[in-house]
């Protein structure tokens, strides 16, 4: 699917990398190792495309040059999967007509970091008065064409870049659909409370941040 690229953000995923390479070989995909570690010497073997960075940036920064490299590349839609957290299953899942497709995970449990996520939903749907079933997944496929202005007004970095990058689309009123998926949770999850902190900080600056012109 030449107009369609996957973009794997990843630090220190080499047990783990592997198995989503496989499933989704079908596809087009960019790594973007945050760092230069073992990960990136596992994806180079699959022959897919590598990003690599002589120091962390973080999680964010990786998302943003995992689709900026796919739209310079000249694709059309790009879908970012984290390690261990992303079923390949719900890859195929796309609409016509939308620029981003958020699985937006509802099975609900008493863990901190599902707690965490859905207060992060309820803030942005305050913000944007727009139902916001989930805020922070990374599972997203994006129309680059549209998404790639977005992102010179995101200033956040770590898991909250998606909770941010989010709240842009539905301010300048891109299209976005929610397609429902299973919660998956695995010692690779990392939200904490101070990613919430910062998703409340953010939700404030984008009160105040201008609708891009078009």
């Amino acid at each position: 699917m030449r107009n369609h690229a996957v973009i794997i953000p990843a630090y220190n995923e080499e047990k783990n990398i592997r198995k989503l390479l496989e499933a989704v070989s079908h596809y087009d995909i960019i790594a973007v190792v945050d760092g230069n570690d073992r990960t990136a010497n596992i994806a180079k073997k699959y022959c897919v495309k590598v990003l690599t960075s002589k120091e962390k940036r973080g999680y964010g920064q990786a998302i943003i040059d995992g689709l900026v490299e796919a739209y310079c590349a000249g694709y059309d839609i790009a879908t970012v999967m984290d390690v261990g957290t992303c079923d390949p299953d719900f890859l195929y899942v796309y609409t016509k007509d939308t620029d981003i497709i958020v699985r937006a995970r509802y099975e609900f449990a008493f863990d901190h970091r599902v707690i965490l996520s859905k207060l992060a939903a309820l803030a942005l749907t305050i913000a944007t008065l727009s139902p916001v079933p989930d805020a922070t997944t990374g599972y997203r496929t994006y129309n680059l064409q549209r998404i790639i202005p977005i992102l010179s007004q995101v200033k956040t970095n770590g898991h909250t870049t998606n909770f941010e990058i989010l709240g842009l689309a539905l301010k300048n009123r891109l299209r976005v659909k929610y397609f429902p998926v299973p919660y998956t949770l695995d010692e690779n999850s990392q939200l904490k409370a101070k990613d919430l902190l910062e998703a409340l900080k953010c939700t404030i600056r984008l009160l105040f941040t201008p609708q891009l012109s078009t």
